[in-house]
Parts: structure tokens; C-alpha cells; sequence
């Protein structure tokens, strides 16, 4: 065999022996990602469970005011009401005077307070407090039991 037809030979090898090399990282990795395969469902059951209520959500809109520090800043939340019961049409029905108290809750606040209020979770418990107050006067018996702020920006 000529020499140059070894060293073909030999970068062959190497390129074929790198692809397989490449190929198998590629499917470790690729399962690693996924973890492992999922323990399959258990069967779907006929009996519907009656003791968890379901939870409704209403969406409150999308809220922005200034806070009350030195410099000018403003927040930007999102609210969302998660109710038990029949709720739906209260809510609509006093979605201005629910908006308002709101408002009024995130103008009081500084940059650090709101800050500290929203990841500690108090921010979600005061207007919690202040609308199920506003919703006392319903004629609906459910109440709100959890308040959902998916979007909180501080300029």
C-alpha cells in the first residue's frame, strides 16, 4: 500500500471515529436534557373530586402609578383576583371601585417598599385585604382568597 493511501486511510479513521464521538455526546446530552423517560399517567379516574372547589380568576387589568419617593418613579403591576365561588359578575360589576382601591394601595408605596412587599408577598396579602373589604358589601358569600401579579416593573 502507497504511503499517501495509509495516511487517507488514517484521517478516514479519525473523521469517522470523531463523528461517532460527537453522535453519542449528542444523544447523552439530548437525554440528560430531558431527564428520564416519565413514569406513564395513572389511569383517568370516573369519580370527580368534590371537596376542592374550583378556583376562578378575574382579570383586573393592567395598573400604573407613581410612587412616592424624592425622584419620579413609576410601577407597573398587573393584577389578577383568584375567587371561590360565584364571583364573576360582582367583579365585573365593581371592577372601577376594585381598580381605584388598587391604585390607591401601590401610590402609598416607595421603590424599596414595593420592592420588599412584592417578593415577600405582603403586597399580594394588602390588596388581598382591601377588595374582599370592597366585596363584603356583595351579595355574593364567596370571597377572593388569592391576588396574582404576573407582571411588577419599578422605573
Amino acid at each position: 500500500m502507497a504511503p499517501r493511501t495509509k495516511w487517507i486511510l488514517v484521517i478516514m479513521a479519525v473523521l469517522v471515529l470523531i463523528i461517532l464521538v460527537v453522535a453519542v455526546s449528542y444523544m447523552a446530552a439530548k437525554k440528560a436534557s430531558t431527564g428520564p423517560e416519565p413514569a406513564p399517567a395513572p389511569p383517568p379516574s370516573t369519580e370527580t373530586p368534590t371537596h376542592a372547589p374550583k378556583l376562578g380568576r378575574f382579570n383586573l387589568g393592567e395598573f400604573t402609578a407613581t410612587l412616592r419617593d424624592e425622584e419620579l418613579h413609576y410601577i407597573r403591576v398587573e393584577v389578577e383576583i383568584g375567587f371561590m365561588g360565584n364571583m364573576d359578575k360582582d367583579l365585573e360589576e365593581r371592577k372601577n371601585e376594585l381598580r381605584d382601591a388598587t391604585i390607591k394601595i401601590l401610590m402609598k408605596l416607595t421603590v424599596q417598599r414595593a420592592k420588599e412587599d412584592y417578593v415577600d408577598g405582603f403586597l399580594h396579602k394588602e390588596i388581598e385585604k382591601r377588595l374582599n373589604e370592597i366585596m363584603e358589601a356583595s351579595t355574593s358569600d364567596s370571597r377572593i382568597i388569592k391576588i396574582f401579579i404576573p407582571q411588577f416593573l419599578i422605573n
